[in-house]
This record gives structure tokens, C-alpha cells and sequence, in this order.
């Protein structure tokens, strides 16, 4: 990347879907320093599904004595950075962090610079910055200071970000916002939508300043249908020319990206790619799947068959997980099937089922999971029909371990029940299935299918998750709550449901029943931390798996006291009424004998 003479980037025609071109332009204007830097990334893998492209501008705040080392540092290591976090983070969330720790960065330069000078020094270390991420058929902005990004579409030419300054003493301008100049950063963040043939624009004040839309648009028609490299470099050096022949004395530089196409494929496409795989048959003991030789069958159900296997080539025993052929044309099964061993592959926990997906050259759809000698909690509840507390709070913190994993990655399980839970010989919990597991990066890609139904098992799914079809890790805690509450009692917190009988409406329709209904041994502030886990309105839950599990080793005093505070109808709404009840019923028998 250079910062004072002509950027040259490459032609990314990186998949059939999503094309890009970029070209851009940089010169120290009338000043002696070029205090502007920008870069472009456009990878050539799996990134550009789960990551997207970046485009980023910096303008260095002259008044700073690093300011053009701050804007080289702030697009460098922005892009580097961005595309060394987690694949399974949205968009959102990787670059805020990437954000967050340049910021922190750049503004403890200034105080280190500052403790080691006894006079005060102002920042050293400031820059603004503006970046465009293209993923699938969105841009992600992220912006902070008086650069700008712009759009050009059909003609159209509009800014698309606000600037971060304000007019002080008649024309001085003063900067409001900037990467280094604040430990709390302000990000502004908004999404567009991103077409075929747009043209978006990254530029400094001392161009965007200094043209008027009129002249924005003259040049950019000029653009042919399909533009190259150097056309649009050359469209870029001309915007920073007419802006210093119109009066600019600072730093110019423009940042030109042009989407070629569109990842809009027909749903046809993207059915026919997930399908493009032969399910297995069913296999006996004895056979063999490339090199994989049955040893026993583990389970077979509708959805799937688990076989104990040893791999030929290396000895090692693994269970090898197929997809039931009853689901052979199911597009949304087989897409989570096949999200389910590219989450493994990412998701390095104890209490989470290691897969890996070492068949990518066979023509069979399945994956491979590590051996669990053990039994599923299910299995562990028939066996074990009154637990101790502290059998319970032992398997639910190894739960919320595995969770929390789950939450750092931005994932959501969406159907935790005892059946995916299973218990090794030692006493170690690991969640065996997460086929429909929920990927914040992968949910922003056009080519995922929607999904049309709710996720996950009834009465261990969510309430907003059947109301709303919205699920969040605090869905997972609701879970999380109704398998605690199924292990001390062997029954479930709401009234069980039928898939014939799901008529909920509202939250209301969800009524709680007191744990003690069942085993009076269960002390009253237990009874309370599942009400709250199980709480089926979101907003009251919890909101940290943490608090549950504090709650679950002792006993929260101040909810106990603000239970009390409640009246009887909101504290037990079913005696309440019974009561009622049978007040009015006495009533009656009252005014009937006299």
C-alpha cells in the first residue's frame, strides 16, 4: 500500500457470485507530507463468504505529529487484523473489535508519549477512518471523522456517511471525531444494500470538500459498463486534480470500488450445490465407507445414523455421522448437516463434540466426530430419576462452559435437549449435535436458505423462538433452564405440548409450575433461579449464563425479597385463582342454604 503515488490493486474475479474491481488515487496535494493512506482486500477462498472484502480509508489529523503513520497504521492493520478473527463472527462484531483495539492502541501512544515529557503534548497518534466491507449482497460501514464514502447508482450520487466535525470562528473546521483521540470509541455502523454496476467512493475532505455533486457525477459517467483497473485509477486521479484546481490545499485522495455482480443466485443453485453430495445407504457391520470400516452401529433414527468406525489407514476409532436418506431432498436439513462439521472443525472445546471433515475429495456426504464412551443425558436421567443438587449443578456448569464457547464465536445452539447432551465415563459433558446451530457470520450470506419453521424440539425450544423465530444464546439459557428443571423432576416447567397442540399466542400462554409441586426437597431459591432461567419472555430472563450459575450455587437474597414483595396473583397466579375459587364456591353454597 502506498500513500503518495498511484494505488494499483488487482481485478478480483473471485467467484462466480461476487466480483469486484477497485482503483484508486493518493498524492500530497500542495502539502509536503501525504498524510492519506487506504487499502483494498479482496481474499480469494472461503473468506470472502464468512469475511467479505474491505476497502479502507484513512486521512491523518495534520494537527498530530504521527498523523500519517497513524493512517498507513489504521488501514494496514485494520484488514490484516479483521481477517484474523473468528470465521463464525458477523461482520459487525469483527470489526468493532478490530476497531476498539487499534483505537486503544493509537491513544495509549499519545499518554505513553505524554508520562514521558514534562510538558503536555497533544495527541500524536490520530487519523480518521472509513471503511467499506462488501459481503454477499450487503456493505458494511463503519466510519468515524470527516472522511466520507459515497454511492454511485444509475446515475445517482449521494454521500452515505455524516461527517464527524463542526464549523469554529467564521471557515475553521474542527474535527469532532477520530481513531487516538478517545478511549470510549464512537463508531458509526449501518448497512447497505449492494447492486450490480454500483460504484462506491472513499474519499478525504480534501477532495469530497472541493467538488460539488455536479462534478462527482460528470466524471463518474464517464465510467464504461465494466470498468478495468486503470480506468478507474485514472477516474480517481482526475477527482483529486479537478479538487486541487478547485482550491484544495490538503492532501488528496479517492478510493474508487466497483461491483461487477452479485452473489443473487436462483434458489435452484444453491439447492443443487448442497445436493451435489450422495447421501450413503445404510451400513452393516463389516462395511466400509472410503476408509472407513464399520465396527458397531451406534444409533439410527430418522434424521441420522452414527457408526463406530476405524479408519484403515491410521487405526484410530471415530464415529461416523450420514444423514438419513429419509431427508435426501431436505435442503435446510442438509445445510445445517453441513454447517454442523464446519462449526466443529472451528469450535475447539472440552465439552464440545470435536468433527472433522477429512472427505472432501469423496463423493459421500457425512463427517467424522470423535468417540464418546458414555450415555446421553437422557439416558443418565432415566438412570439417576432423583439427582442432588450438586449432580445437577455439576452437569449444568460443564453445559454453560460449552455455551459460552458457543456465545464468544456469536453461535447459538437452538436445540439443546438431554438427547444432544452426552456423559462420558469420567463425568464430562459434551453437546453431540449442533446440525442447526445458528452462525452470525453465515446468516449474513445470501446464499443460505432461509429457514421457514422453527428451530429446535418442542417444549425445550424458546418461546420467541416459535413466536418470532428469533434466537439468541439467551434462547439457549431457556433451554438450558428446562433441562435443569427436567433433571431434578423428571417433568418440564410449562405444560408439555403436542406439535398438533402448539397454539401459544404470547408469552402468557406459558404459565410456570413451582418445582416444588414435585419434590418438596427443592429449596425455595432454587425454585425461583428457574422460574427467572425459564422466564418465557426474553426481556425478564436472565441475560448472562453467568447469572444463572451463580444463582444456582447459592441463594440470590435480593430476589427472594422482591418475590415476597409481589402479590399472590403475579406470585402464583394457579393458587391465586383456586383460591378465588373457592371463596366463590363457598359463597354460593352460602347464599344457597339460606
Amino acid at each position: 500500500m502506498k500513500t503518495d503515488t498511484k494505488q494499483n490493486n488487482h481485478h478480483q474475479n473471485i467467484t462466480a457470485s461476487l466480483q469486484l474491481c477497485f482503483g484508486g488515487f493518493s498524492h500530497k496535494g500542495l502539502k509536503e507530507e501525504n498524510q492519506d493512506a487506504f487499502a483494498v482486500y479482496c481474499p480469494s477462498n472461503g473468506d470472502l463468504t464468512t469475511k467479505g472484502a474491505i476497502a479502507a480509508l484513512a486521512d491523518g489529523v495534520s494537527s498530530a505529529s504521527k498523523a500519517a503513520q497513524a493512517a498507513q497504521l489504521a488501514v494496514t492493520q485494520f484488514t490484516q487484523e479483521y481477517y484474523s478473527t473468528s470465521d463464525t463472527w458477523s461482520t459487525e462484531k469483527s470489526a468493532s473489535k478490530v476497531l476498539t483495539s487499534l483505537n486503544q492502541w493509537l491513544y495509549s501512544q499519545a499518554d505513553s508519549f505524554s508520562t514521558q515529557n514534562s510538558h503536555y503534548q497533544p495527541q500524536q497518534w490520530l487519523t480518521t477512518f472509513s471503511s467499506l466491507i462488501i459481503k454477499s449482497t450487503t456493505g458494511y460501514i463503519f466510519h468515524v471523522g470527516d472522511s466520507r464514502i459515497s454511492k454511485f447508482r444509475a446515475g445517482e450520487f449521494e454521500s452515505i456517511t455524516r461527517d464527524h466535525n463542526r464549523k469554529q470562528g467564521g471557515e475553521h473546521v474542527v474535527l469532532t471525531r477520530a481513531l487516538g483521540a478517545d478511549p470510549r470509541l464512537k463508531v458509526d455502523f449501518h448497512k447497505v444494500d449492494i447492486q450490480k454496476d454500483d460504484v462506491f467512493l472513499l474519499t478525504c475532505d480534501g477532495v469530497h470538500d472541493f467538488l460539488s455533486k455536479k462534478e462527482f457525477t460528470e466524471q463518474l459517467n464517464t465510467l464504461s459498463s465494466a470498468p478495468s483497473e486503470k480506468e478507474l485509477e485514472a477516474v480517481s486521479k482526475s477527482l483529486t486534480e479537478t479538487a486541487i484546481k478547485n482550491g484544495s490545499h490538503d492532501n488528496v485522495s479517492c478510493l474508487l470500488v466497483y461491483v461487477c455482480n452479485t452473489p443473487k443466485r436462483q434458489l435452484v443453485e444453491i439447492e443443487r450445490d448442497i445436493l451435489s453430495k450422495a447421501i450413503p445407504p445404510a451400513l452393516s457391520v463389516g462395511m466400509k465407507l472410503d476408509s472407513y470400516k464399520v465396527c458397531k452401529i451406534i444409533h439410527a433414527s430418522i434424521r441420522s445414523h452414527l457408526y463406530l468406525v476405524e479408519d484403515e489407514k491410521t487405526q484410530q476409532k471415530s464415529v461416523l455421522k450420514v444423514p438419513s436418506q429419509n431427508f435426501a431432498d431436505d435442503t435446510v436439513y442438509l445445510q445445517g448437516f453441513m454447517r454442523e462439521a464446519w462449526v466443529g472443525e472451528r469450535v475447539g472445546h472440552n465439552n464440545i463434540m470435536k468433527v472433522k471433515t477429512d472427505n472432501n475429495n469423496s463423493r459421500f456426504l457425512y463427517h467424522v466426530c470423535e468417540y464418546i464412551e458414555g450415555q446421553t443425558l437422557s439416558a443418565w436421567m432415566h438412570d439417576n430419576p432423583k439427582p442432588s443438587i450438586a449432580q445437577v449443578r455439576d452437569i449444568i456448569s460443564q453445559i454453560i462452559s460449552a455455551l459460552r464457547a458457543f456465545q464468544r464465536l456469536e453461535l447459538v445452539h437452538r436445540d439443546l435437549k438431554p438427547e444432544n447432551i452426552m456423559i462420558d465415563t469420567y463425568g464430562q459433558i459434551k453437546l453431540i449435535d449442533y446440525g442447526t446451530v445458528l452462525v452470525a457470520s453465515l446468516d449474513e450470506d445470501i446464499n443460505t436458505i432461509e429457514e421457514t419453521v422453527p428451530q429446535g424440539t418442542l417444549n425445550y425450544i424458546a418461546p420467541e423462538t416459535l413466536l418470532s423465530m428469533k434466537s439468541d444464546n439467551m434462547s439457549d439459557l431457556f433451554s438450558l433452564g428446562v433441562i435443569c428443571y427436567e433433571m431434578l423432576t423428571g417433568e418440564l416447567p410449562f405444560k408439555p405440548m403436542q406439535r398438533a397442540e402448539v397454539t401459544q399466542q404470547s408469552y402468557d400462554d406459558w404459565q410456570y409450575r413451582s418445582i416444588k409441586q414435585f419434590r418438596h426437597d427443592i429449596p425455595f431459591w432454587l425454585d425461583l433461579s428457574l422460574q427467572q432461567c425459564t422466564q418465557p419472555n426474553p426481556q425478564l430472563r436472565y441475560q448472562a449464563f453467568s447469572e444463572f450459575q451463580a444463582d444456582l450455587t447459592k441463594p440470590n437474597l435480593t430476589a427472594i425479597e422482591e418475590y415476597k414483595k409481589q402479590p399472590i396473583l403475579q406470585r402464583d397466579p394457579i393458587k391465586f385463582w383456586q383460591g378465588m375459587s373457592f371463596i366463590l364456591f363457598t359463597l354460593l353454597i352460602i347464599s344457597l342454604t339460606h
